[in-house]
């Protein structure tokens, strides 16, 4: 990674930092539509939004998820299926080559 890639990094994560402690809006929104009602269970990846326990779910780590009907079901870190609302999590979607990567590693 150059220099120049490096600081714009750096930069990210300390705005990002400073817009998680509420010292600044963020820059720019985008909102995810989720249909209403998903008929079938959908599996996929989702960043923990929120977690009343931050040692079995991490907040900010991306994780395997099968989304259903009114929430979502995770395998915590205990290894234990959870159910989730679906305000805590953020599905994720990937490259076919990057979804692979992914789940050779889960």
């Amino acid at each position: 990674m150059d220099n120049e890639r490096f600081e714009q990094l750096k930069n990210s994560v300390i705005e990002a930092g400073q817009i998680m402690r509420g010292e600044i809006k963020p820059t720019r929104v985008f909102t995810l539509e989720m249909p209403e009602r998903i008929d079938a269970p959908l599996e996929a990846w989702a960043v923990c939004l929120e977690s009343d326990d931050h040692s079995l779910l991490v907040p900010r780590k991306l994780y395997p998820v099968t989304i259903v009907n009114g929430g979502i079901w995770v395998r915590d870190e205990d290894g234990e299926m959870t159910s989730c609302d679906t305000e805590d999590f953020l599905p994720v979607d990937f490259a076919p080559e990057v979804q692979q990567i992914l789940a050779e590693a889960a």
